[in-house]
C-alpha cells in the first residue's frame, strides 16, 4: 500500500468516526451510499484499467516515443494538446490512458500537457455543459485563455524537467 492509499484510508476512517459520533445513523447511511457507489463504479474502474493495459500493449512504442517522448519538444506538446482536446470521458478514462502513454514512452511535458488539455479544453464537457449553461460568449473567452495556457503548461513542465535534471 502506497502513501496515497494510506492517506485516503486515514481520511475515510476519520470521516467514519465523525459520522458514527453523531449517533443519528449518519455512519450507516454513509456506508450504504459508499457501497452503492462501489457497485456502480467498480465495473467502470475495472474496464478502464483493463483498457489501459491493452492500450499500453497495443500502442506502437516507437511512434509514441517519437511523437510524445523525449526529443519531441513543442511537437509533442502540440500533439498532446490536440489529443486532450478530443479525449472523451472522465478521470476514470483519462488517467489510465496517461499511465499507458507513460509506459509506451511519452515524456513528462507531453503527459502534463495532455492532462491539462483534457481538463481545460475537453470538447465533450464544453458541448455538454458549458455551452448550455454558460453560453457561447463565456465559452469562447474561456477557451481562448485555455488554448494559450495549455501548451504553456507543457513548456513549463519541459523547463522544470530540464531545470531539475529529470529524465
Amino acid at each position: 500500500m502506497d502513501s496515497s492509499n494510506i492517506f485516503i484510508a486515514i481520511v475515510a476512517a476519520l470521516l467514519l468516526f465523525v459520522a458514527w459520533r453523531k449517533g443519528d445513523g449518519t455512519a450507516r447511511k454513509g456506508l450504504r451510499l459508499a457501497y452503492e457507489h462501489t457497485i456502480v463504479n467498480m465495473p467502470r474502474v475495472f474496464c478502464a484499467l483493463l483498457g489501459a493495459g491493452f492500450i499500453s500493449e497495443i500502442l506502437p512504442k516507437d511512434i509514441i516515443a517519437s511523437w510524445l517522448g523525449t526529443g519531441s519538444e513543442l511537437t509533442g506538446i502540440m500533439i498532446a494538446t490536440a489529443v486532450g482536446l478530443i479525449m472523451p470521458g472522465g478521470p476514470i478514462i483519462a488517467f489510465p490512458i496517461v499511465v499507458a502513454l507513460a509506459k509506451t514512452g511519452a515524456g513528462f511535458p507531453a503527459l502534463v500537457t495532455f492532462l491539462t488539455s483534457w481538463s481545460l479544453l475537453g470538447l465533450q464537457r464544453v458541448f455538454t455543459f458549458e455551452l448550455t449553461m454558460m453560453g457561447s460568449r463565456f465559452v469562447m473567452n474561456r477557451m481562448a485563455a485555455a488554448v494559450v495556457l495549455t501548451p504553456l503548461t507543457g513548456i513549463a513542465a519541459w523547463g522544470m524537467q530540464w531545470l531539475l535534471g529529470l529524465p
